[in-house]
């Protein structure tokens, strides 16, 4: 069987996707996924920025906490905000307002103080039971001074809270009971 037509015509190739398509398909995903991710967590980390971090004890500043995350709130920029939250919930006065200030910022160096001692015996108990031998009176005798301080804690915050209740009038702390009874049904859900 002799044909003079040569053998059949391969199909032609696939034709290969170019390289510039690919990469320009793959940086057009990759800014998507970018702006979607700003998007999403934009207003998230904003509402926790604070300043540069030279501020919060990472390097200098006036702020140096020698990296403690937590002594942020006891600075007098975050406490005259809560005062002034407070003053306009209960709409108080400027001189309600000054006395909580003062009441508050006298709190926050008691419990700061107290925030130092605890810290101290965070590091002293993980000293503890990183050794080689664990040394159950000295975790217990810990054990209880941290118990101590969170009850100091706790009743220099409620000296607070009632000397602040003293600056305010009935009528304020009434309304200032129903704010936080409605706070908390709406976050118990």
């Amino acid at each position: 069987m002799s044909t003079t037509e040569p053998f059949p015509a391969a199909p032609p190739p696939a034709a290969r996707p170019r390289r510039l398509r690919r990469v320009l398909y793959a940086s057009a995903l990759l800014l998507t996924g970018g702006v979607i991710g700003a998007v999403v967590a934009g207003p998230t980390l904003a509402q926790r920025w604070d300043g540069p971090p030279w501020a919060h004890g990472r390097g200098f500043g006036s702020h140096a906490m020698m990296g403690d995350p937590g002594a942020h709130m006891f600075f007098p920029g975050p406490i005259e905000r809560g005062v002034e939250r407070l003053g306009w919930a209960t709409d108080a006065s400027s001189e309600q307002k000054s006395r909580i200030n003062t009441i508050a910022q006298k709190a926050a160096d008691d419990i700061f103080a107290l925030r130092a001692k605890h810290l101290e015996a965070r590091r002293q108990i993980v000293e503890t039971l990183a050794a080689p031998a664990i040394d159950r009176a000295r975790l217990e005798a810990l054990r209880a001074d941290q118990m101590k301080l969170a009850d100091a804690a706790t009743k220099r915050i409620t000296d607070a809270l009632a000397d602040i209740g003293d600056v305010l009038t009935p009528a304020q702390r009434a309304d200032l009971g129903q704010r936080f009874e409605r706070w908390q049904r709406w976050f118990r859900g």
